[in-house]
C-alpha cells in the first residue's frame, strides 16, 4: 500500500515532504497499529496529536492473523 499511495500522491503534485509523511502511514514502523484491547501497539502520541489537530479519520495498520 505505502507504494501505491506514493505514486498516486506524486502523480497528483504533493510535495517530496508530503510523500515522506504519508508514506509514515503505511510504514509497519511508523504506522498507527490498534491492538486487540482497543489501545495502540504504538504510536499513540501520533494519534493523540493527530485528535487535537481536528483529525477525525486517519488511515490505521490492522493485522490479521490467518489460521
Amino acid at each position: 500500500m505505502e507504494e501505491f499511495a506514493i505514486a498516486h500522491a506524486d502523480a497528483a503534485g504533493a510535495s517530496r515532504w508530503q510523500m515522506e509523511a504519508l508514506a509514515t502511514m503505511f510504514n509497519t514502523a511508523d504506522a498507527i497499529q490498534p491492538d486487540s484491547d482497543n489501545g495502540y501497539i504504538n504510536r499513540q502520541h501520533r494519534a493523540q496529536a493527530m485528535l487535537e489537530q481536528g483529525v477525525r479519520r486517519t488511515i490505521v495498520l490492522r493485522h490479521i492473523d490467518e489460521p
